[in-house]
């Protein structure tokens, strides 16, 4: 059956017209719910999605252009856009349930996502902090805490001296700690300048 055909049957005979679209096309649906929401709900949570495609599917039956798509794309469309949803909210009911099982005070997830927020603050900070170290140093920060690279790589990748390297590690940490507040190693006048 054509999708010309499919959409009259559909109107004309709702029952058995959404009974052939749900057998020709249940297992496409079912994929692409599952695969995006395999990691986070149930093989229920898909089928359920996967009913509310095939029923959004036919409260827009009216609004279907063939001529911008088949009713297979369409139907892909709807399945994408229901699992994305569905994804979304399975995740904020997960981020919501405690290691027993049992839902979450409020106060616990308003300090959590205040811990969030908080560590994001601190990493723009010392972000910044890095950024203020000036070339080479900066670099050399990178690759040494952000990338894991030894001295021995960093000075061979930068042309410098292994002892080069570790010096400047050991100047820009204590410029760090004081800019972020640490322990001040010296006058600050003859830190910064280091």
């Amino acid at each position: 059956m054509q999708d010309i055909e499919l959409l009259n049957e559909c109107k004309k005979n709702p029952e058995q017209g959404l009974e052939y679209v749900i057998e020709q096309y249940v297992d496409l649906i079912y994929t692409i719910v599952y695969g995006k929401i395999s990691t986070v709900g149930t093989t229920e949570d898909a089928k359920e999605c996967v009913s509310d495609v095939f029923m959004a599917f036919y409260q827009q039956i009216d609004r279907i252009n063939l001529d911008k798509g088949s009713v297979k794309v369409y139907l892909a469309m709807i399945a994408h856009h229901k699992a994305v949803d569905l994804y979304r909210k399975l995740v904020r009911v997960a981020s919501n349930i405690g290691i027993n099982g049992e839902l979450m005070e409020y106060q616990d997830c308003k300090t959590d996502l205040e811990h969030d927020m908080l560590k994001k603050e601190e990493k723009k900070v010392l972000l910044q902090a890095i950024d203020s170290l000036g070339e080479p140093d900066k670099e050399i920060f990178v690759r040494r805490y952000y990338l894991g690279q030894k001295t021995k790589e960093i000075a061979d990748a930068l042309n410098l001296r292994d002892n080069t390297v570790d010096k400047k590690i050991s100047r820009g940490l204590k410029k760090l700690k004081f800019l972020l507040g640490g322990v001040q190693y010296g006058r600050e006048e003859n830190l910064l300048a280091k």
